[in-house]
């Protein structure tokens, strides 16, 4: 049971104040999203897209594209029809990651 200990008593060695909860993942929210997160909403939501069809006239979807200046970030796409019905979803950042919103018709 001595490594539980070692640890703690290590710590008691390191200058400054010690905060248990900071993992050094945490990011400002209102920090613009980086290209991972761009490219990962991307791949995300062309895969919805191509699986996808109008949810009025039944064509399927075009590529999706980002408007990824700040959180949220809002993904549109049309359909293919002649209509060209807009589909629209926002993905914003939670504690636990990222929260995307399904593709509606707007």
């Amino acid at each position: 049971m001595e490594w539980f200990f070692l640890p703690w008593t290590l710590m008691a060695y390191l200058p400054g104040d010690f905060n248990a909860t900071w993992h050094g993942s945490e990011r400002n929210r209102y920090e613009p999203p980086g290209s991972a997160e761009k490219w990962l909403i991307e791949i995300v939501y062309e895969t919805v897209a191509a699986e996808t069809r109008c949810t009025r006239c039944g064509a399927p979807l075009e590529r999706p594209r980002l408007r990824a200046g700040a959180w949220p970030v809002r993904v549109a796409t049309r359909c293919r029809g002649s209509a060209r019905h807009r589909h629209r979803a926002a993905v914003s950042r939670a504690p636990d990651g990222l929260h995307t919103d399904p593709l509606i018709r707007a």
